[in-house]
């Protein structure tokens, strides 16, 4: 034990001896973290800049124009008129992100008991803006024809509660949960924290071997470990694995907080789950750096395999509708399993049997990274020895 704990001081003084270290160590925990909650700080989008064009003039459509004005989500910026060229109305007004079309003869058209549309053009090129604009649209057209439906029945004789009925026969109660106020902030801060933890850790251990060939002290560290390779291995394991932790550590009880960001009670018990994950993610960096002597090839590929986790996690888009390979692919980054980990123990806050698969994945990563690791350090040093 006192082997491997001279190995970890080692190690942690040779970490002081690198700038990139100290970047991903500092400046991504402290500045980067903080920074991506900056940009997110409003959280939800509070107000749509949209136009209204109006060819009926009726009291219908101007109740529709009223209806757009009350929604909350929705601001009415400019009038369109007939010399308008709908197709370039985004290139001419680029502030405007979508904007209603109430057809002409549209309440005439109603009254007569016709079906009309109003048409919704969203500028989609973002996604956000072309959702929340065809939702509101909804939500008040629907209010709006449960009303007409309502006051055509009372005119018919038909009680006002029985009308209520027939023009509203269903309901739809919505309880969304674990992130009610649709808040990108609750979001997506801590999936990029978590995926960042991912990557803190594997660049930093995928130098954790080979820069001893480098520097030529791979020799010196076989005779400071007696010969053990697994004191080396455990040794250098358990400085990322420390350092790992203790940037989740920085994230769950000070970067998220500060950031308003909602924790729940299984947050602390989940900080073991993030152990085994900071644990997997080190194991496969210094199994990197194993095998591949050369570092800067060890960041490439480090980097490569690191890049797509944020996407390919399912955080973004569901795995379960991705192309094969890519779906393949996710299951093969520790994160992708993390993330489960994440979402129901954390946010979903789920009983304890529910994280045993993603557990069981990181688990065999882990031994995959060891096992590798142990057979080419081994072979390496019976070579040396001859």
């Amino acid at each position: 034990m006192k082997i491997i704990l001279q190995i970890i001081i080692r190690e942690l003084q040779r970490l002081r001896k690198r700038p990139a270290a100290w970047v991903l160590l500092l400046v991504i925990p402290i500045g980067i973290f903080f920074y991506l909650g900056a940009i997110y700080e409003k959280g939800a989008i509070e107000n749509v800049p949209i136009a209204i064009l109006d060819l009926d003039h009726s009291d219908l459509s101007r109740t529709v124009i009223n209806n757009v004005e009350a929604s909350p989500k929705l601001s009415i910026v400019k009038f369109l008129n007939t010399h308008d060229n709908i197709d370039e109305i985004f290139i001419k007004y680029p502030e405007i992100k979508g904007f209603y079309v109430i057809p002409k003869n549209f309440q005439k058209n109603i009254f007569k008991g016709q079906q009309e549309n109003i048409l919704v053009y969203s500028n989609s090129s973002n996604i956000i803006y072309g959702n929340l604009i065809y939702k509101e649209a909804a939500t008040f057209i629907n209010t709006m024809s449960a009303g007409i439906n309502l006051k055509n029945f009372k005119l018919s004789g038909i009680p006002k509660e029985k009308a209520m009925k027939i023009a509203m026969p269903i309901r739809v109660i919505a309880k969304p949960m674990y992130n009610p106020y649709y808040n990108y902030l609750y979001y997506l801060i801590p999936g990029l924290t978590t995926v960042l933890l991912q990557m803190i850790v594997f660049f930093l251990a995928a130098r954790s071997i080979n820069s001893e060939y480098t520097d030529n002290t791979f020799n010196e560290l076989l005779s400071f470990s007696n010969g053990s390779i697994f004191k080396i291995v455990i040794g250098k394991l358990l400085t990322y694995t420390l350092l790992g932790f203790m940037i989740a550590v920085f994230i769950f009880s000070m970067v998220h907080p500060l950031l308003g960001i909602p924790t729940s009670k299984g947050t602390l018990s989940f900080l073991w789950v993030v152990i085994v994950f900071v644990l997997a993610n080190a194991m496969l960096g210094i199994m990197i750096s194993t095998i591949f002597k050369n570092e800067a090839i060890a960041m490439d590929i480090s980097f490569v395999y690191n890049s797509p986790a944020f996407v390919f996690s399912g955080f973004t888009f569901p795995i379960i509708a991705m192309p094969a390979f890519n779906a393949w692919y996710a299951q093969l980054i520790p994160y992708t399993h993390f993330l489960s980990a994440f979402i129901k123990g954390v946010e979903m806050n789920t009983p304890f049997l529910f994280l045993i698969q993603p557990i069981i994945y990181l688990l065999l990563f882990f031994l995959t990274g060891y096992i590798i690791t142990i057979t080419i350090l081994v072979f390496r040093n019976k070579k040396i020895e001859v």
